[in-house]
């Protein structure tokens, strides 16, 4: 972490100068280094505040605690004999304090993701193309809440250049908090989709609430959104912010000429890659990658926007897409014995599952193999849930999916819409009737939402796969 003096952490707390600087931050004593600051944050299955007298006699140089919750412990005064404590009226707005002030001690770009679906593969594809061209620092995983933004940012180190953070949501003035710490310069959305519908209530909502994060950028702040999402329209006049546009080119007729970010992919006849096509108002460049999705090339479209936003060499970050790779259940194309399934079991939406389907049916046109759609509940719809399920069995049938299975209540419908041949169970532990309706050379797609746990299903069929249940010898399925 980018040090703080005693002067600086002790302003941004509020609480005056503290006893030493700091040169880390730790909110779990497991991962404390001496001479860490601890934070004691509450939250609905630990306190924080239990652990403030074993981080002190740790090495914590001191512990930021809750007034309220602190001074009625019987163990404040012994644990205060240990070291430093420093209450503050809430902790977690004490952690994103700190965080804010190493971001603006620091003179890193940060470079903000959010969106309905893509965010995190966009995160991902957007850092492994900065760190062709700078030191960055990425959120892990998908930390991209009020504690995990606030540590992506204390991870920031003297000679950091660029910090890549992604945004969730699940309510209007989520992503404003996360914005007002981070003070991004560059603000990235993927797009606007029907997902949170359940807390969000409309589309129109979904947008405002994503759009936060253009409002919520620091002044000469740029966003980054699709050439075409109508939704955002309105938010992004209200914010007033320059905006770059990008859009991913399908078809021999384009309406996407307009953006400022153009990414295409031309397929190589007899050969499993594509070349890839990025123009931007700097010019063009081409690179050969191996076949993806078009879902793929709409978050790299999103990304490689972003590093023009950022003012970064496009054509020197565009090579780092080939060191960014799919996370597990991200559309993971994973080749067996007799199958080839693709794991995109992390989570889904309506548009990212048809993405997902179109993508499966491409998959097999090439391997040779009867598509299949193992498709579970998508959660947080709202009041038109069941009819979003029975569209998405439309779409799959009309893909040109040739076998759909409903997994869990809401994916009765999705089996309803896709019509005759289609199956049901209600758990992803019932994979009996899955696994015997397959084939040896069936590509098989699994999608839903991350509630549901579609990977037990997953790991069932191909434990069985692996037993060599669709073993189909020399000519099994190879992996793109």
């Amino acid at each position: 972490m980018l040090a703080l003096t005693a002067e600086e952490a002790g302003g941004a707390l509020g609480v005056g100068t503290l006893q030493t600087a700091v040169s880390g931050v730790s909110t779990d004593t497991r991962s404390l280094k001496k001479g860490d600051l601890f934070v004691a944050l509450r939250g609905e299955r630990f306190d924080g505040h239990d652990y403030v007298a074993a981080a002190l006699a740790a090495g914590a140089c001191g512990a930021v605690v809750e007034s309220g919750a602190w001074e009625a412990r019987a163990d404040a005064a012994t644990a205060e004999g240990a070291g430093p404590v420093y209450p503050v009226a809430d902790t977690l707005a004490g952690l994103g304090a700190l965080a804010r002030e190493v971001r603006r001690k620091s003179g890193a770009k940060v470079l903000a993701v959010t969106g309905s679906a893509g965010k995190t593969s966009t995160k991902e594809i957007m850092a492994a193309m900065v760190a062709r061209v700078r030191k960055v620092v990425v959120t892990a995983a998908n930390q991209n809440n009020e504690i995990g933004v606030p540590l992506t940012l204390l991870k920031i180190e003297a000679d950091t250049e660029a910090v890549i953070v992604e945004m969730g949501m699940r309510g209007l003035g989520q992503i404003a908090a996360l914005a007002d710490i981070a003070e991004p310069d560059v603000g990235v959305i993927t797009n606007i989709h029907p997902v949170h519908l359940e807390l969000l209530g409309s589309l129109e909502n979904i947008a405002e609430a994503k759009a936060e994060l253009v409002a919520g950028l620091r002044e000469g702040g740029i966003g980054v959104v699709p050439l075409v999402c109508e939704p955002l329209e309105p938010c992004l006049a209200r914010a007033c912010r320059p905006v770059v546009r990008f859009a991913v080119r399908s078809g021999l007729l384009c309406a996407n000429e307009n953006a400022d970010i153009l990414v295409s992919a031309e397929p190589q006849e007899g050969a499993d890659e594509q070349t890839l096509k990025v123009r931007w108002p700097g010019g063009d460049v081409s690179l050969k990658i191996a076949s993806v999705p078009v879902h793929t090339l709409q978050n790299l479209a999103a990304a490689a926007a972003g590093c023009y936003a950022a003012g970064l060499p496009l054509a020197d970050c565009l090579p780092g897409f080939l060191d960014s790779t799919p996370g597990k259940g991200r559309g993971e194309i994973v080749s067996l014995p007799g199958l080839c399934i693709i794991d995109d079991t992390y989570n889904a939406n309506p548009a990212a599952v048809r993405a997902a389907l179109d993508n499966l049916v491409r998959v097999a046109a090439r391997l040779g193999g009867r598509p299949v759609a193992v498709l579970g509940d998508m959660r947080e719809l709202g009041s038109d849930e069941l009819a979003f399920h029975r569209q998405t069995g439309e779409y799959a049938a009309a893909a040109g999916v040739q076998l759909v299975w409903g997994v869990g209540a809401l994916s009765r419908a999705t089996a309803e819409g896709f019509g005759a041949g289609a199956g049901h169970v209600d758990s992803p532990l019932d994979s009996g009737p899955v696994e015997a309706s397959l084939r040896p050379g069936d590509v098989v797609l699994f999608k839903a939402s991350r509630g549901v746990r579609l990977e037990d299903m997953v790991e069932a069929v191909a434990g069985l796969a692996r037993a060599g249940r669709w073993s189909a010898g020399p000519g099994e399925t190879t992996s793109e």
